[in-house]
C-alpha cells in the first residue's frame, strides 16, 4: 500500500515512538514533528487508522497506537483508574 507524504511522515513518527514505548502525541505535536499543520496531521492519522495501518485506543483524549504490521505499541494510557492497554 502506498502512503501519501503526510501519512508516511506520521507513520514514521508513530513507529519510532512505539519502538521507544513513548506516549502517542497529540495531533498538534504530530504536526510540529512532521512540519505540517494540525489539520493535515489529524487527517493523515485518521487515514492511517482507516487504512488499517494502525489501531488506536482512545481514553479521555489520550491515545495508544498499535502498529498493525509489527504489534509495536506506544506507551499505555495512564488514567485515574489505572493503566489502559490496547
Amino acid at each position: 500500500m502506498k502512503l501519501g507524504i503526510n501519512q508516511r511522515r506520521v507513520f514514521n513518527v508513530l513507529e519510532a515512538l512505539a519502538a521507544e514505548n513513548a506516549a502517542c502525541p497529540t495531533n498538534a505535536a504530530l504536526a510540529e514533528r512532521i512540519g505540517s499543520d494540525t489539520s493535515d496531521a489529524a487527517k493523515a492519522f485518521g487515514d492511517l487508522r482507516r487504512l488499517g495501518v494502525i489501531d488506536v485506543v482512545t481514553v479521555h483524549a489520550k491515545r495508544q497506537v498499535t502498529i498493525v504490521a509489527t504489534g509495536a505499541q506506544t506507551a499505555p494510557i495512564e488514567s485515574k483508574r489505572g493503566t489502559v492497554n490496547a
